[in-house]
């Protein structure tokens, strides 16, 4: 290659996968070093040791502080429990049979005198599934963001199920989506059954996530770019605001605005408002499209929850940038036209997207919606980690055969990074456009 031929030939995603291979091979050349000098810099160990054990002081942080009664907790985060408690007792004959049925199930573990056994069962069993969905995952390669979230993760376990909490038994569902990681008919079908089954004994819009879970399924089973997901989600919001007039007779955001109907800002300072003012099909849309981006971007949650519902906010940012940014290099160094995620990523990724469409047609306020993202957060996590695992697991499988040798490792490293920085442009230059499109047979990403 001269230095006067042209680089016009090479495209943005060219520049974009030789960048992202350069960083996965410099990552791979310091784990490399780590493991030959492990007294100058441990780094991964360490982050691992040191996240693990943050993680379990958490914990017992979390159980401490539920045992004592959640104190300096703003008391409106115990209406839930207040409700379950008065039908337990009797009190409170007209409440929904979503709460009748957890309070029947709080009966039947001999729980209903018992807040803080019952607030220490909530929260150890969330934890339980917490553990299972990160311990079948390469911690090592976990980020300090990933700590940070999984730790705030705890925070709000103690937070929403340290007490009487109808989302008790969402974590059965979420234990059913992480615990099936291989391929098949089986792996497939426990995840459907186990929300079919919560739908019909305790929340009937399970039903709908369900149906959404297997859209999602079957839609995003092809290599799809950012653009194309965000369009198959559009479609299903432009299909369920024309679907529920029609059969179910009301417009797409009809349920939040009838739970909505009493109350204000004032009395609860995280309601979910019309972002259009109107009804019929349309403001059912728009409206709904738009909850589903405060979701991924809690700008309201920030400006009107308080302390604790900013800090909150600030996680979620965190945990869905993170989540952007892993699926985006994995489609960077998957050969073209191939899969970029594996079944089991795909299953969480549709679960996830399922869970936070229909929160956005129903949920009437941020506070409720994090009290129910709060298990599916288990789902986002296992996910996330997932997905470095995986990269890291490529990286290491595919090295170069010059590091491999280990005659100079330091230097072979430096030299593949270098080399991996100029390979697309090199492709384009001396070959044309076709040979940038296509992978180096070295990289074989």
């Amino acid at each position: 290659m001269t230095s006067g031929q042209p680089s016009h030939h090479l495209t943005r995603r060219d520049a974009a996968r030789a960048r992202a291979e350069a960083s996965a091979h410099r990552t791979e050349c310091r784990r490399r070093l780590t493991r030959r000098t492990r007294g100058v810099g441990g780094r991964e160990p360490d982050r691992a040791l040191v996240g693990g054990s943050l993680l379990v002081i958490a914990s017992l942080l979390a159980l401490a502080w539920v045992t004592a009664d959640q104190p300096g907790l703003p008391g409106h985060f115990a209406n839930d429990e207040g409700t379950i408690i008065s039908v337990n007792r009797g009190t409170f004959t007209e409440a929904d049979s979503s709460f009748q049925l957890i309070a029947a199930v709080y009966r039947w573990m001999g729980l209903a005198e018992l807040p803080t056994l019952a607030a220490l069962i909530g929260v150890a069993s969330y934890l339980l599934v917490l553990t299972a969905a990160i311990s079948h995952t390469r911690l090592a390669t976990a980020e300090w963001v990933d700590w940070a979230i999984i730790i705030s993760c705890v925070a709000l376990a103690a937070i929403y199920h340290g007490a009487y909490t109808k989302d008790l038994l969402t974590v059965g569902a979420v234990l059913a989506l992480i615990a099936n990681r291989g391929r098949g008919l089986l792996a497939e079908l426990v995840p459907v059954a186990a929300m079919l089954l919560y739908a019909q004994s305790f929340r009937t819009y399970w039903f709908l996530v369900a149906g959404l879970y297997l859209v999602l399924r079957l839609a995003l089973r092809a290599r799809r770019g950012w653009t194309a997901t965000l369009g198959v989600i559009l479609v299903l919001y432009a299909g369920l605001s024309v679907v529920f007039p029609l059969i179910v007779g009301v417009d797409l955001d009809h349920y939040r605005l009838t739970v909505n109907e009493h109350r204000s800002t004032e009395s609860v300072n995280t309601l979910i408002v019309q972002f259009l003012p109107g009804t019929g099909p349309v403001s059912g849309f728009v409206n709904s499209v738009l909850t589903f981006a405060s979701f991924i971007v809690p700008i309201p949650l920030m400006l009107r929850g308080g302390a604790i519902y900013l800090v909150v906010a600030l996680v979620l940012l965190a945990l869905w940038g993170s989540l952007v940014t892993v699926i985006r290099s994995a489609r960077l160094r998957a050969p073209r036209g191939a899969p970029v995620l594996t079944a089991f990523q795909n299953r969480l990724f549709a679960a996830i997207l399922a869970f936070l469409i229909v929160q956005s047609i129903f949920e009437p306020d941020y506070g409720s919606f994090l009290r129910h993202l709060t298990p599916m957060l288990i789902v986002a996590m296992c996910l996330l980690l997932s997905l470095r695992h995986g990269a890291a697991a490529l990286s290491a499988r595919r090295r170069p055969a010059s590091a491999a040798s280990r005659v100079d490792q330091r230097g072979a490293c430096r030299t593949d990074a270098a080399a991996m920085r100029t390979s697309a442009a090199t492709r384009a230059q001396e070959n044309g456009p076709a040979a940038a499109s296509t992978p180096a047979a070295e990289s074989a990403w």
